[in-house]
């Protein structure tokens, strides 16, 4: 398989959830989710990202967000409504600049809200849909994400009682029910091993986890720890720690061809992980 052949846009359905996307090492990761509208990345501004209203930046490297210009532009040349970009707080003002610089060039004005989403903060995209940020380890300030469907349940005093009752409390004014998320897709963005103290719980209950692994190779283990990625020991050392019902590796080398990522990750995680673990590559 040759490189270009990796750098084809790749999509699969996990967990009932369909994910497309392009995750290479160094050179663009991307993550459209149809069904939540929203995307993770925007790597070299995909076309298949530009419908997307909702996109979480997890970082500036531009590998990941060296197309949000032209994202923005095309969104603009399509006539879609107000997109928003969430990223980290640090990062929002040199974006606004930056878009602001390409609206200038373009003689345009784009119709893209840059904001901040800090650790442990979330912004509700729907009613039954909100997405959380938390911290990443990462050489530059970092986020990942969690994107978690919202339902409301009756809190536990008022379960069983006579549904007239319950119409009457709610006519009141009274608070009955309590926000209960169920995490669906969540994303690592680039990280290292501080990920797996600074995330959530919720990440790896989500049904699918993102989860940048760059190195797999023993020998890769210092460049891993040098550049702030995650090295497959890192998760086979901590194999008990996910719950997802599939864990996607992104963000994979190009040092190393398919096969021999195959072949590292089903000898070296244990079964019960490697059993849901899916390598993001062409034939998955």
């Amino acid at each position: 398989m040759s490189e270009r052949e990796r750098w084809a846009p790749l999509s699969m359905t996990l967990a009932g959830i369909p994910l497309r996307g392009v995750s290479i090492a160094g050179r663009e990761t991307w993550f459209h989710v149809p069904s939540l509208d929203l995307a993770f990345d925007v790597g070299r501004g995909p076309a298949e990202v530009v419908p997307a209203p909702s996109l979480f930046l997890s970082h500036a490297h531009l590998d990941h967000a060296g197309g949000l210009a032209y994202w923005a532009s095309q969104r603009r040349l399509l006539r879609l409504p107000l997109a928003r970009v969430f990223t980290d707080a640090e990062a929002v003002a040199a974006w606004r600049e930056i878009l602001a610089l390409h609206a200038r060039l373009e003689g345009v004005e784009y119709h893209v809200a840059v904001e901040g989403l800090g650790p442990g903060a979330s912004v509700d995209l729907r009613k039954d849909l909100a997405v959380s940020a938390f911290r990443a380890d990462h050489r530059v300030p970092a986020l990942g994400f969690v994107a978690s469907e919202v339902r409301r349940r009756l809190v536990p005093e008022w379960q069983g009682r006579p549904e007239e009752e319950i119409r009457e409390a709610i006519r009141r004014g009274e608070e009955l029910t309590r926000r209960t998320p169920r995490p669906l897709v969540a994303f690592s963005g680039d990280t290292g091993v501080g990920v797996f103290e600074r995330a959530p719980r919720e990440a790896f209950e989500a049904k699918v986890l993102l989860l940048e692994c760059s190195f797999v190779e023993p020998g890769d283990l210092p460049r891993a720890r040098n550049y702030g990625h995650l090295h497959l020991d890192d998760l086979a050392e901590r194999a008990d720690a996910f719950a997802n019902e599939a864990i996607v590796l992104t963000h994979l080398t190009l040092r190393s061809t398919p096969e021999e990522l195959r072949r590292a990750i089903a000898r070296r995680l244990p079964a019960s992980l490697a059993s849901r673990t899916v390598p993001f590559l062409p034939g998955g």
